[in-house]
């Protein structure tokens, strides 16, 4: 996750020179896609998974003091669009790209005495205070594009390693986006935990203290080791970037045919 808490140690972008390795959590994902006659796929996409990221991890004072970490659950549903540039091309005849449009669901939360609370229904910025604007959402809609390539394994199987990335439009993928909120008030309006989890810091900050950064929203990344099997055909011989490249020139000619039908 690429967020406002924990990353590199610098204070920079939220792009990859802000990932932390530390924060890498598992996902797991199933999908269907319909493959054509030529370069393009259309493909139905399901994934789940648990994003982390935590002020410890930073070298940066301002952060560490924060103090703040999240775990986030997440499910997301996606159409995709994949393109393969070179399918006519030897040897790059399985490299693609894609991209999409799709729904997420995330809740954020926090271990307290090991317990873990969804922060959300806290309000940790003072969502649900009398000025606040209210909780942000739980789903919303997401951008998923990347890359990757297939590696054949047989007539009808592949490997896939699969880059993509994920355009979001909430800054609350981590609970923190703007200011810290009148913390007594919290406290009263739902709880002691509620108030801790909205500050942690060492010496508490002052009412309109920047809490994160609003002016960038967050976003997460997702590294993949595919399996696809393809049905259809014979042993998956309709799937023309699954065949094997040419090696003689009659084949490349009968393949440049298959292509212009």
């Amino acid at each position: 996750m690429m967020g406002d808490l924990g990353g590199s140690n610098f204070i920079g972008s939220r792009g990859l020179f802000d990932y932390d390795f530390r924060s890498n959590r598992l996902a797991g994902g199933i999908g269907l896609n319909l493959h054509t006659s030529g370069s393009f796929s259309f493909g139905l996409n399901f994934l789940a998974t648990r994003l982390y990221a935590d002020d410890a991890f930073s070298g940066q004072d301002f952060q560490v003091e924060r103090n703040l970490c999240v775990r986030t659950d997440l499910l997301e549903a996606d159409f995709l669009i994949e393109y393969r540039p070179f399918s006519r091309s030897q040897g790059f005849n399985r490299f693609y790209i894609y991209s999409g449009i799709g729904g997420m669901y995330y809740q954020p939360k926090a271990e307290l005495n090991d317990d873990w609370y969804k922060l959300r229904t806290l309000g940790t910025e003072g969502q649900y205070l009398d000025d606040g604007p209210g909780p942000y959402k739980e789903i919303d809609i997401v951008i998923p594009y990347g890359l990757g390539y297939k590696f054949r394994l047989g007539k009808s199987t592949s490997i896939i390693l699969d880059l993509g990335f994920r355009k979001t439009f909430t800054d609350y993928l981590d609970d923190v986006s703007t200011v810290y909120a009148d913390n007594v008030t919290i406290a009263a309006e739902k709880g002691p935990e509620a108030e801790i989890l909205a500050d942690r810091s060492a010496t508490q900050r002052a009412i309109g203290t920047a809490r994160g950064n609003p002016d960038k929203k967050d976003s997460y990344h997702i590294l993949s080791i595919k399996f696809e099997y393809l049905f259809g055909g014979k042993s998956g011989d309709r799937c023309y970037y699954n065949r094997n490249p040419p090696k003689t020139r009659s084949t490349k000619i009968n393949q440049r045919r298959m292509f212009t039908k």
